[in-house]
């Protein structure tokens, strides 16, 4: 991280505090840095969920699913 002096300083980060010499260098930070503090909820894409084949119940992860097929389906 480049060191930035007092007098250089045009932009504070308000998530973490680090500063920066320009916006556009604080804007590109917050995208990497920050993403999901950046989103506005209406921005934020609707949770991914996937099916169960068998009895078409939804989940969150698939982690979900395979243990939902393993404890519900298995014989």
């Amino acid at each position: 991280m480049p060191y930035v002096e007092y007098d250089e300083v045009e932009a504070i980060c308000r998530d973490c505090g680090r500063a920066f010499r320009s916006e556009d260098a604080l804007e590109d930070h917050r995208n990497e840095a920050h993403a999901s503090a950046v989103k506005a909820p209406e921005e934020s894409p609707r949770p991914r969920t996937v099916k169960c084949s068998l009895c078409r119940q939804h989940f969150s992860t698939t982690a979900a699913l395979l243990e939902h097929t393993r404890k519900a389906h298995s014989s």
